[in-house]
């Protein structure tokens, strides 16, 4: 049986009452111990697109249904021609896998094919042969297929069109296999909208990757399975730290934590640190030869319980060994690798205004032999702080600093270096690099709700020039890596953004949206919805975006993607996080 994923974070199920709530422990924020500031009751009702009646989002729901019904019947070998799943009217559908598939690569046991446009087409008598098509490349019971509705098209009362990002993985005799899918689904619709069913179906673009082995393989208990800490402080969600830390530490539920990466203990295999929220001792593991650790937290001295949103290990007194820095709500702490992981007593350097710190980046751009380092800050009172005003484009977020590092001494320089330009956005990442290919460092961030800052290294001062080299990226940034992907000698930026298909859904509906109002900024909302961005270097650090023919924009609720070299051919691949808090549906954000 196949296993069917509908939509991530698309659900719209009915609002239980505070008050009449059953806390169950699958639930992460027991609503039965939260108090809802006035007003939001009304608020949660309107989660259910019946409550305020969004004709399209109830749509979508029907038409969800109908899908998993489909994919269902698919897996299972079911009959497809039924009054649930077809209209009276069905005319036609097409060949969801076409027999002539494009080859786009071949190598290291990796090959893809592709199809671009409509395959062969039939009518009702040939739609088992037609659909089942997806499903011939996978063995029985292994495929998993997941759908998400990303456009919902209107066109009278009693029909509507939707666009489909169907995605199946699973196995066969050659390995393991991965389909991607667009499909153009219209519909019909009943009049009160109780029922819809399928008309027209229509595969846009088919691409099938297999693989005669796993990329990866999973070694997480192998790793870690061992240490205690892991076992107590990993294994268990952010509800249990929450209910487990004194409140006026902050609360822990969205896990804003990052890691660091570095040889703590000299012996030439990195190691891993792995900050936490407040309350929670942060962790050093160190690597062993036979690919296990060691928690040297606690005789490191760098278990800090302070809130630790972000850290690297890099030598910042150039003795040779890896040191400690580390974002805090008071600062950037600094402890010094005194040799063989034994830290000395940390010292924290406050900035000049408020913010908790969220990442760190460290670079030599002044070029005098020691790295400096650049925080990232967000909210201005945290990560749930300070609404972002305007929302496409916030400028009220906290101020981002620049440290100069003077003999292991950190000393602020953001006003004097010209970082102070546009910087109260909501940054999360920045990435050192020479975009221009000047031979200076250049600096890019980025930022949630809104532009982003590609600060260019003009010798005594940086300055602002995303808008004037294309590479703002307005949307809701999360993280930023670059690297040259196609070869070409210069540095290209890969931006991680937040995916909605139900933004996808609701912002091109432009007399709905907003009430109809403020229709100049709905393209910035829909660009918000997209996803992640490639941005490919022109010359010189002008970038043009690329990202739709390269189809890299679908990353989910994405956070920070990195470049590397997966299959070792010599071109630099992406690999692409994404997720957020889960609750009751294992398939849900």
């Amino acid at each position: 049986m196949v296993t069917i994923a509908a939509g991530c974070g698309d659900k719209a199920a009915p609002v239980t009452e505070p008050e009449t709530a059953v806390a169950d422990e699958e639930t992460l924020l027991f609503e039965d111990t939260v108090a809802f500031p006035e007003g939001v009751d009304e608020n949660l009702k309107l989660l259910d697109p019946l409550a305020d009646d969004w004709r399209s989002e109830t749509l979508h729901e029907r038409a969800k249904k109908v899908l998993a019904l489909l994919f269902e019947r698919l897996s299972s070998g079911e009959a497809l021609d039924s009054d649930d799943l077809l209209a009276a009217d069905f005319e036609t559908a097409t060949l969801l896998r076409p027999d002539s598939l494009e080859s786009l690569y071949t190598g290291e046991g990796i090959t893809v094919h592709s199809f671009e446009g409509e395959g062969e087409a039939g009518s009702r008598k040939q739609l088992q042969r037609l659909l089942s098509s997806a499903f011939t490349p996978f063995d029985e019971a292994t495929a998993h297929a997941h759908f998400k509705i990303v456009s919902v098209d209107i066109a009278d009362a009693e029909r509507f069109e939707t666009t489909v990002l169907v995605h199946i993985d699973g196995k066969n005799g050659q390995g393991l296999v991965q389909q991607n899918m667009r499909w153009t689904v219209e519909w019909s619709a009943a009049p009160d909208d109780e029922q819809v069913r399928i008309r027209n179906m229509r595969s846009r673009r088919f691409e099938e990757i297999v693989l005669a082995n796993p990329l990866f393989v999973e070694l997480t208990n192998h790793v870690f399975g061992k240490v205690a800490s892991y076992r107590d402080d990993f294994l268990e969600g952010a509800g249990d730290h929450r209910n487990r830390v004194d409140r006026l530490l902050g609360s822990p539920f969205l896990g804003m934590q990052g890691l660091a990466l570095g040889d703590a203990n000299g012996d030439g295999i990195d190691d891993v640190y792995v900050p936490f929220h407040a309350g929670v001792a942060n962790r050093l593991f160190l690597r062993k030869p036979d690919g296990t650790i060691a928690d040297a937290s606690r005789r490191s001295r760098i278990d800090y319980l302070e809130n630790t949103p972000s850290a690297l290990l890099i030598d910042l007194d150039n003795d040779g060994d890896q040191d400690l820095a580390f974002g805090t709500d008071r600062g950037v702490g600094l402890a010094r690798n005194r040799g063989g992981a034994a830290f000395g007593p940390p010292r924290v350097f406050p900035p000049s205004t408020v913010g908790e710190i969220y990442s760190l980046s460290a670079a030599d751009p002044d070029l005098d032999g020691d790295l400096d380092v650049y925080p990232s800050r967000y909210g201005s009172g945290g990560i749930l702080g300070a609404f972002p005003t305007p929302y496409h484009d916030a400028n009220n977020g906290a101020r981002n600093i620049y440290l100069e590092n003077d003999e292991g001494r950190f000393i602020e320089k953001t006003e004097e270096l010209g970082f102070a330009e546009n910087n109260q956005r909501f940054s999360l990442a920045s990435v050192w690099d020479d975009f221009d290919a000047d031979g200076r460092l250049d600096l890019y961030v980025a930022n949630d709700f809104g532009r982003n800052n590609l600060y260019r290294n003009e010798g005594e001062r940086f300055r602002d020039v995303a808008g004037e080299f294309q590479a703002e990226d307005m949307a809701a940034g999360m993280g930023v890596s670059a690297a040259d992907f196609d070869a070409d000698g210069d540095v290209d930026l890969y931006i991680t953004n937040m995916f909605s298909s139900a933004g996808l859904r609701i912002v091109p509906q432009a007399d709905r949206f907003m009430d109809g109002t403020n229709r100049d900024v709905h393209r910035h909302y829909e660009r918000h919805a997209r996803g992640n961005t490639l941005l490919e270097n022109q010359g010189g650090g002008r970038f043009k975006d690329i990202t739709d023919h390269a189809g890299v924009a679908v990353g989910g609720w994405g956070w920070g993607a990195s470049w590397l070299d997966i299959n070792n051919d010599g071109l630099q691949d992406i690999y692409a996080p994404n997720g957020f808090l889960t609750n009751r549906d294992p398939e849900d954000i």
